[in-house]
Formats: structure tokens, sequence, C-alpha cells
């Protein structure tokens, strides 16, 4: 069960994938909670970085590709929530 500590960190990341300018520290912290081993976490900051990569138009490969493989092995179950991050890194590159 989510704790409440997890659903604050959750609703941090939406809102900073929804409202966050400065896109660096945005994507700085998603990939930093996306080695959390709580799959809601992880989940908020993979839909943190569809906003952010919609909101600003890229996302820094080279650091966000790495991070999406790691998620994909600790968590199989997020596969298609990975496989949607990078149809919208595609889209907005």
């Amino acid at each position: 069960m989510e704790s409440k500590s997890d659903a604050h960190v959750v609703a941090a990341l939406i809102s900073i994938g929804l409202n966050e300018k400065d896109s660096q520290w945005a994507e700085k912290a998603c990939l930093l909670l996306l080695e959390s081993e709580r799959k809601s976490i992880v989940t908020a900051a993979l839909e943190a970085l569809v906003h952010l990569a919609r909101d600003h138009g890229k996302l820094d490969r080279n650091r966000v590709m790495p991070a999406l493989h790691s998620v994909k092995r600790r968590f199989p179950s997020l596969t298609s929530t990975v496989a949607a991050t990078l149809d919208e890194m595609a889209m907005a590159a």
C-alpha cells in the first residue's frame, strides 16, 4: 500500500511535469526519482517526463534512455508506460 509520503512525492512529480518552467531541473528530479524502488513513484516520474517532453519539446536522450531501460528491467509491468514516454520523446524531437 502506498504511504502518505509516497502520495506526496507522486503529487509533487505530477506538479513538476505540468508546471515547472526549468526543464533541466525538472528532468534531473524525474531521473533521480526513476531510481526509486516504489512503483507508484517511478510511474509518476515517467508521467512527469511525458509532460516535460510535450511542454518543453526535448529531453536529454543520453540521460533519459539508460534510466528508461533500467525501469523496464526493474518493473516489467511498466514497459508500456516506458514505451509511451519514448513515443512522446520522439514526437517532441
